[in-house]
C-alpha cells in the first residue's frame, strides 16, 4: 500500500483585499507560504454581519480568496475558500470549512448572520460544511455550547494575541470536541505560524471537510 504525501495546510489567515485587520495582500500571502513550504492553505476572511448579505456583496468578499487562488495555481499551492464568520450579537468567530464559491454566493442565507449559531450548525451539517469557534477564550469573548459547534481552534499562533489556548484545548477535551490549528495570519510575523498536516488527495472542499470530519485530532504544525 502506497503512504499519502502529507501536506502542509494553513487554516486560518486573512487577505488585506477583504479583511479590514489584514496587512498582506492575496498575492503576497500565498507567495509567503510558498516559500514556507505548504502546499495549501484556506482563505478565512472576515464574514461580518450586515456586509455580505447580497450577490455583489458575496462577490467582492471572495476577491481576496480569487485573487490567492491565482497565484497558487501559478505556484503550486492549492487554495480552498472558507471563512471566519460573525454573527449578529456578539464578537465570537467562527470558522467555515467545505465551502465552495458557490456556496458563498448562492447557498448561504442572505440573513446568515442574523439568523444564529444554532441555525447555520443545522445548515453545516446538511450541507457537509464544518464550523469550528475560532480562539474562543480570548478576553471578552465565550466559548459557545459544544452541541453548536464541530471544533474547536486549540491551537491560535497569532502573536498579538493571548488565546488561552491550553483553557481551549481543555474544553474541546471536555466536550468531544475536534481540535485546530491555525496561523490566523495578518501580517508579515504571522506567516506559517501553525497548520495541519493533511493528504494531498484530500485538498478540494469537500475532501477537506470529510477529512477533518473523521481526524478529529489533525498533526498540529509547531513553530
Amino acid at each position: 500500500m502506497s503512504m499519502s504525501t502529507l501536506v502542509r495546510l494553513e487554516t486560518h489567515l486573512h487577505t488585506s483585499e477583504v479583511s479590514q485587520c489584514g496587512r498582506i495582500p492575496a498575492r503576497e500571502m500565498i507567495r509567503r507560504y510558498h516559500a514556507a513550504g505548504y502546499g495549501a492553505v484556506v482563505v478565512t476572511d472576515h464574514f461580518l454581519p450586515g456586509r455580505f448579505r447580497c450577490r455583489a456583496a458575496r462577490e467582492a468578499f471572495l476577491t481576496g480568496y480569487r485573487l490567492a487562488a491565482q497565484e497558487g495555481e501559478a505556484l503550486g499551492l492549492t487554495v480552498l475558500p472558507g471563512m471566519e464568520l460573525r454573527f449578529a450579537g456578539g464578537d465570537e468567530d467562527f470558522l467555515v470549512y467545505g465551502l465552495t464559491e458557490q456556496d458563498i454566493i448562492e447557498r448561504l442565507p442572505d440573513a446568515v448572520c442574523e439568523d444564529g449559531l444554532p441555525a447555520f450548525h443545522a445548515l453545516c451539517r446538511a450541507r457537509g460544511w464544518l464550523i469550528y469557534q475560532a480562539h474562543p477564550f480570548r478576553p471578552h469573548l465565550r466559548a459557545m455550547p459544544a452541541q453548536d459547534l464541530d471544533g474547536v481552534e486549540t491551537r491560535n499562533c497569532n502573536p498579538r494575541h493571548d488565546s488561552h489556548n491550553d483553557l481551549a484545548a481543555a474544553y474541546a477535551a471536555k466536550w468531544g470536541l475536534r481540535t485546530l490549528c491555525g496561523s490566523d495570519a495578518h501580517q508579515p510575523e504571522d506567516v506559517a505560524a501553525g497548520g495541519i498536516l493533511v493528504p494531498e488527495e484530500v485538498l478540494t472542499p469537500a475532501g477537506l471537510s470529510q477529512y477533518l470530519a473523521r481526524t478529529p485530532a489533525p498533526a498540529f504544525i509547531l513553530p
